[in-house]
Order: C-alpha cells, then sequence, then structure tokens
C-alpha cells in the first residue's frame, strides 16, 4: 500500500488516499502498471493519462505481483504470491541474507533495463538492490569475475556492478563497453591499479594537450615547409619556361649564323673560282686588286669565330637547362613524401585532438553530469540564522532546530560574480566539444536568481560570462569554424513568447522522437560580444515584470536564452553541433506571502505550476521512474532534451539571508538537496564527420 499526498503549498492540511499498485504483463511483452482507486483498476495511458483498464487486456495477460494491505507482513506477500510467482522461479530470482532485514526474496525485473531488486518488508514494494548488497548473489558474482578476468585493470567492483546493471548483465557488452571506452589506456596502470582518478584523469589530459600543442606545432611547420616547396617549384617553372624561350631565340640566332656562314662560304668559293678566271683572262689587262682578299679572308674568320662561340653557349645553356629540370624532378618527389607525410601528422592529430576530449569530459563525468550549488544574496544586518562551516554546506538554525544541507559548492553572501562563474566554467567548456548544457537559476521572488544569471553592466552574471567565455574558446581554435546564433524566450501563463521578434508572437513546442523545437523562435547569429549585449538587451525590454510584496519588480515568467553552436573542423572535417540553455526561472514564493490578486494571481497560479512540474520530473529521475512527466508544463517540455541524461546540468539554488524568508529558504534548500541525488547518466556529443558523410 502507498500513501499519496496531494496539496498546495499554502495549504498546510493534507489528504490522505489509498492506492494499491499492481503490474499486468501483456502476452507481447508490455508491462503495464496499474493501481486500484476506489475499486476501480486504472492505468497511465501516454495519450489519455490516467484511464480504466479495458476489460479486452484481461484475456491478453496476467497480473504477475499484487501488493496487499500495508499492515500485511513479508511473508503473507510470499505466501499471496505462490500461485502467480512461477515466472519468477529462474536465474533471475534469488535470496540473500541482510543484517538487519534478514533473508529477502530478490529478483531481477526487466523494464527499460534489467534491474536486480528485493522485497521491502516495511515499505510492502521491492526495492533496488544496492550494489555492495548485490555482489553476494551468484548470478552477479560470476559475471563480475568474467568482466575483471577479461579486463583486470578495472579493479573498482561498484563500477563493474553499474556497468552491468546498465548492459542487463551482459558481460561481453561491459568489456566491450569499457575497451571503448578506455581504449589504450586499459592497460597502462599504477602499482597494479587502473587509476581512474580524476586528478590523474587531469594530468593525462595536460599531457595529452602538450602532444597535441606539439602535433598541432608540427603540422604547421610541414604545412608552411609544403607552401615553401611550392613557392620554389612556381618559381623553377617560370625559371623553366624562360629558358626555353632562351634557348628557341638562341636556335634561331645559330640557324641564321649557319645561313649566314654557308653563304660567306659559298660566296668566297665562288669568289676563288672567279678570281682564278678572272686572273687568267684578265691577267695581261687589269692589274689584279691584292687589297679586297685580305678584307674578305679576314671577314670569313670572324664568321668562324662566332660560329664557334654560338655553338659553345648553346651547349652551356641547354645543360645549365637539363640541371634545373632534375632539380625540379627532385623537388616533385620530395613533396610527394612531404604530403605524405602530412597526412599521418593530421590523422595523429584528429586522434589526439579526440582523446583530449575523451579525457576532459570523463572528468567532467566523475564530477557529476547535473552539479547543485547554492548562493545567498547579500544583505547587511542579517543571516545571523546561517552558518556556513565548509565550502559544502550550510546549517540553518529555525527556533533551536539545526537543519545541515550539503551541495556542491556553497556561496557565501560576499563571493562575487567571477566566483560563481568560476563553478559553471568546466561545463561550459564542454559545451564547445558537442555536449548540451543547462543552467538554471532556482529560488524565491528577491532571492537574487536574476542578478545571478544577468547580472548588471559593471558586473555581469553567469548569462553574459558563460557567451563570452564561448566567443573566447571559439577564437582560440583556428582550425575550427564556428557559427553562433542566439534565442530569447519566456513562458508566461503556460504560453511560449518570442522575446526577439518584434510583435511577440506566441510559439507552439513540437517533439520528434527526443528532439524538442519550438516552430517560428527567432535566431539572430552573433559575433562579438557586443552583439550579444545588445540583443539580450533587446530581449530584456520584451520581459513580463510586475511589482509583488516580495518584489517591487518581480519577474512573473521564466526566461531562457538558447544558444546553438555549430563547429566544422577544417581539418580533420568533425562537425559538431551544441546547445547552451540559460535559464532564469519565476519565484517560488507561496500566494499568500505575496498576497497576489487578479492578473497576480493567474500569473502565480501559472508559476507555482511550472515549478510543481519541474519537481516531479526531478523526483521521477530520482527514484529512476519508468514514466518522467516532461509534458506537464511548458517549461518541463522545453527542458526535456537538458534533462534526460543526454546533457549536462548546473542549478543554483539562490535564498534570501532575511529571516522572516526562513520558510522559503528551507523549502528551496530542501528542492537542491533532491536534485544533487539525480543522476542523468553519460552524456552524448554531436558529433559527425563532413568528409565521409557520417
Amino acid at each position: 500500500m502507498i500513501r499519496a499526498k496531494y496539496g498546495t503549498q499554502d495549504a498546510l492540511e493534507t489528504e490522505d488516499v489509498s492506492l494499491t499498485f499492481e503490474s499486468f504483463q501483456h502476452q507481447n511483452g508490455t508491462l503495464y502498471t496499474c493501481f486500484t482507486q476506489n475499486g476501480i483498476r486504472m492505468y497511465f495511458d501516454d495519450e489519455k493519462g490516467i484511464v480504466p483498464f479495458p476489460e479486452e487486456l484481461y484475456s491478453q495477460g496476467k497480473f504477475i505481483l499484487t501488493y496487499s494491505e500495508s499492515d500485511k507482513t513479508f511473508e503473507n506477500v510470499q505466501d499471496e504470491s505462490i500461485g502467480t510467482a512461477t515466472h519468477l522461479e529462474n536465474y533471475r530470482t534469488s535470496s540473500l541474507y541482510i543484517p538487519g532485514k534478514g533473508m529477502v526474496m530478490t529478483y531481477i525485473f526487466e523494464e527499460r533495463m534489467n534491474v536486480c531488486k528485493y522485497y521491502d518488508s516495511d515499505s510492502g514494494a521491492w526495492l533496488i538492490l544496492p550494489l555492495l548488497w548485490e555482489m553476494n548473489l551468484d548470478f552477479i558474482l560470476h559475471r563480475v569475475q568474467q568482466v575483471k578476468k577479461a579486463v583486470p585493470a578495472i579493479t573498482d567492483y561498484k563500477e563493474i556492478l553499474a556497468a552491468l546493471r546498465l548492459c542487463n548483465y551482459d558481460s561481453d557488452e561491459v568489456i566491450s563497453m569499457f575497451y571503448a571506452m578506455f581504449g589504450d589506456s586499459l592497460g597502462s596502470t599504477i602499482n597494479g591499479q587502473q587509476d581512474f582518478d580524476p586528478v590523474i584523469l587531469q594530468r593525462d589530459l595536460a599531457k595529452k594537450e602538450k602532444q597535441l600543442e606539439h602535433l598541432a606545432k608540427t603540422l604547421q611547420e610541414k604545412e608552411t615547409e609544403l607552401e615553401n616547396m611550392h613557392s620554389k617549384y612556381r618559381y623553377l617553372e617560370e625559371e623553366k619556361h624562360l629558358l626555353i624561350q632562351r634557348t628557341e631565340i638562341l636556335n634561331d640566332k645559330v640557324a641564321k649564323l649557319q645561313y649566314e656562314h654557308d653563304k660567306y662560304l659559298k660566296e668566297i668559293n665562288d669568289i676563288k673560282s672567279q678570281n682564278v678566271k678572272i686572273t687568267n683572262s684578265m691577267k695581261n689587262h687589269l692589274p689584279l686588286r691584292k687589297d679586297l682578299l685580305p678584307k674578305m679572308l679576314s671577314e670569313a674568320r670572324q664568321l668562324y669565330a662566332a660560329n664557334h662561340q654560338l655553338r659553345v653557349l648553346t651547349a652551356g645553356s641547354l645543360s645549365e637547362m637539363g640541371l634545373f629540370i632534375e632539380r625540379l624532378k627532385n623537388t616533385v618527389v620530395n613533396m610527394r613524401s612531404s604530403t605524405k607525410e602530412i597526412e599521418e601528422i593530421r590523422a595523429l592529430y584528429q586522434r589526439e585532438t579526440l582523446e583530449r576530449k575523451l579525457l576532459y569530459n570523463q572528468l567532467q563525468e566523475l564530477r557529476g553530469n547535473i552539479r547543485v550549488f547554492c548562493r545567498c544574496r547579500l544583505d547587511d544586518g542579517k543571516g545571523g540564522h546561517l552558518e556556513f562551516p565548509t565550502e559544502e554546506e550550510i546549517i540553518v538554525n529555525q527556533n533551536g532546530n539545526r537543519k545541515r544541507f550539503r551541495f556542491d559548492q556553497v556561496f557565501l553572501p560576499q563571493c562575487t560574480q567571477e566566483d560563481v562563474f568560476e563553478g559553471t566554467l568546466p561545463i561550459i567548456k564542454s559545451c564547445v566539444d558537442g555536449y548540451n548544457v543547462c543552467i538554471l537559476a532556482y529560488g524565491q521572488t528577491g532571492s537574487g536568481k536574476t542578478y545571478t544569471m544577468m547580472g548588471n553592466e559593471q558586473k555581469p552574471g553567469v548569462n553574459i560570462r558563460s557567451i563570452r567565455e564561448l566567443l573566447h574558446i571559439c577564437q582560440e581554435r583556428d582550425n575550427i569554424k564556428y557559427i553562433l546564433k542566439i534565442s530569447m524566450l519566456e513562458i508566461y501563463n503556460e504560453n511560449v513568447c518570442d522575446l526577439l521578434s518584434q510583435n511577440g508572437k506566441q510559439l507552439e513546442i513540437r517533439s520528434q522522437g527526443k528532439t524538442v523545437t519550438v516552430q517560428g523562435l527567432t535566431e539572430i547569429e552573433v559575433l562579438t560580444e557586443d552583439d550579444i549585449k545588445n540583443t539580450i538587451l533587446f530581449g530584456e525590454k520584451n520581459r513580463t515584470v510586475a511589482s509583488t510584496k516580495m518584489n517591487t519588480e518581480s519577474s512573473r515568467s521564466h526566461l531562457m536564452v538558447i544558444l546553438r553552436l555549430n563547429g566544422v573542423d577544417n581539418i580533420s572535417g568533425a562537425v559538431s553541433s551544441s546547445t547552451l540553455t540559460l535559464c532564469d526561472l519565476a519565484g517560488s514564493e507561496r500566494i499568500s506571502k505575496t498576497e497576489a490578486a487578479g492578473q497576480r494571481l493567474v500569473e502565480a497560479a501559472a508559476i507555482n505550476k511550472s515549478l510543481t512540474a519541474l519537481g516531479q520530473v526531478f523526483t521521477a529521475l530520482k527514484t529512476n521512474s519508468m514514466h518522467v512527466p516532461y509534458r506537464n508544463s511548458k517549461l518541463t517540455h522545453l527542458l526535456q532534451p537538458s534533462l534526460s541524461g543526454q546533457a549536462k546540468a548546473c542549478v543554483f539554488v539562490n535564498i534570501s539571508p532575511d529571516k522572516k524568508d526562513i520558510g522559503e529558504t528551507i523549502s528551496s534548500l530542501q528542492f537542491g538537496s533532491s536534485i544533487q541525488q539525480i543522476a542523468l547518466g553519460k552524456p552524448t556529443p554531436h558529433l559527425s564527420n563532413m568528409k565521409n558523410g557520417q
């Protein structure tokens, strides 16, 4: 028997409703969770909600387990389930002795994943068996030993158990998953044990970054050398062309000189023959002109010398041109070998880049994919009932009753905006690597949510600093081209409004699988920090605010700033896409304290409904519920991609130091403590390869 309580925040009375939960297994394997209320068996339908259980299904399956009234003992439950527990009598059924509990019955249920549970007689329900207890089952111990034998570097049995539970207790799949996650690093051990400590991972990450920088430098040097060779090749080509032209001119001159040489030789021979004839015929008539013959002989000798000089010059030019051609041939061969070496360096660079991202995001996963911070507003003379013993703890003293809360980090009232942003910096860097990131600010009106997220001109908040850091990281990565687009919307009275449109049009939410989109939402591409500031300032002017008793300018809507980041690696061709969602929630105080009336009362009711839906989503995630009510409100529907295990989340719990707000303070701290116990699961980056289309 499960006791369910319903009530509002301003009502102290609660109403107890008795519900009996049952499980019905259909012939096709579908498992329905039913409950009996006022004598009627009901179940939850994804489209129609809670409806009566159909009569036609009774003949198509069977109820596998029925819980009796809460005052029955565990032995009675076991006796009643004998008739219907035949399906439990297999290798998934076992029993275990637990100190303080005695012998309990365990069974591995098939839901979204196989989970080993045990029957708890105190609550009358099947509860998830802790990892340390689960280790005592022979079925589990055998599979842990299989994984340990195949991967001896993994020494943490809790890590192996968690992986087995995630992979439906398939040891082969767990072994493959470990090798896919860690690869070659499984072979490196320290003192015989695998090192998964965050400090060691940080050191490995730094080492990989140095190797990456060295490879990038080597790649740049090789590319510079290749460019120089290309320039030299172009110069040699031009010089070759000039030499060919010069050779053609010289060949023309040689041909002309050879022609003139032959012509002069012929003329000399003709002159000699004519001279002999003239001498013989005119010997007795005309005196011989002896001055003409030496002149002709001198000209003939000059022609022979010019011819010889031309032949030598031509032979030298041809030899020099042959040397140039040989050097050009060697240059082309060297260019081919250099191109192959550059391709090898490029492949190694891509591998080192991937390993760096893997180590960095693995370190973040060890710290937790959802992180919760607490920040107390600064107010002089107030806050005497609050204590801050450590950087992770806060104590609230209420009428002598000290309540302690623990978070990932607690920011004192004196902490600056820079201190607060320092805690979110690691997950902001993950956004550039293709991971979706969500940052929420929760708390009552006047607790400093808007100051934490938006800040002012002199002291900007998380929004401006996060986007500024993204721009800085994008500018540092010269080999990746990024495109950033920003959009702003508010959820007011369960209506989604576009803050960047001129008319503030209302939009509808569309879902396709795990993708949630807002049809018609305005997106503006930004290049500089000034572009971002001007865009956010324009959207802020369109936001709905009003005066309440708690705050003179209270935000009456949930504000969401969405930044979409798309990047293309010019070297590896990898394409990444990610989303940074910055959400400033409306005040979470009770309606009675704000003294809201009229339109303010309608707004407060809508705000409390959406915040209640957000709490229900976190509760379902915390208990690993089969159904998470994301669609109970527009706020949770929009945040579904950021809270469904595919992203990294950060929540700021803002509290007031005023003692009159102690009730709201404790409520906010309890809300944050419940969130901290949630494990969203392993996030996945959004990466593809542009070259091969994957």
